[in-house]
């Protein structure tokens, strides 16, 4: 869905002011009738017709958790997800901690490279953290 436009907004809010009703608004300026009745509330609420801005939700994973979370994939590149969480008492789930990774710059191995052939079944346990930035070229582990 398009959001409503300002020009549209304030068309609104005067055929409002001027006592038009909603379903009327609604089919000449092409928006439903309950998008009407909210910018009209909001209206009426704030004295502004312009649409709240939405900022999320802020993260629980501070700078300084990030840089703790560099610091210990750099001492030990084969941390699993479930280690990292419990060793820096991450306040976040494996899947939460493998999209900021990720984000990060970090991939994810599926398996230990060092255990030959692959487990006949993928568990969460498997999954490991690569010591490997996706900026390092050269596919070498960064120096400690």
């Amino acid at each position: 869905m398009k959001p409503i436009s300002n020009e549209k907004r304030e068309l609104l809010i005067g055929a409002k002011q001027r006592g038009e009703k909603e379903k009327d608004i609604a089919k000449w300026l092409d928006i439903s009738q309950g998008a009407v009745g909210t910018i009209w509330r909001l209206f009426r609420k704030t004295g502004s017709f312009l649409p709240i801005p939405y900022v999320g939700r802020k993260s629980v994973i501070t700078e300084e958790k990030i840089e703790e979370i560099h610091s210990a994939i750099k001492s030990d590149s084969d941390i699993t997800l479930g280690e990292l969480i419990e060793k820096l008492s991450l306040p976040i789930k494996k899947s939460q901690l493998s999209r900021l990774l990720i984000s990060l710059g970090y991939s994810l191995k599926k398996n230990d490279a060092s255990s030959g052939a692959r487990p006949s079944r993928r568990t969460k346990e498997t999954r490991k953290v690569s010591g490997r930035h996706k900026n390092d070229k050269h596919g070498k582990p960064h120096s400690a």
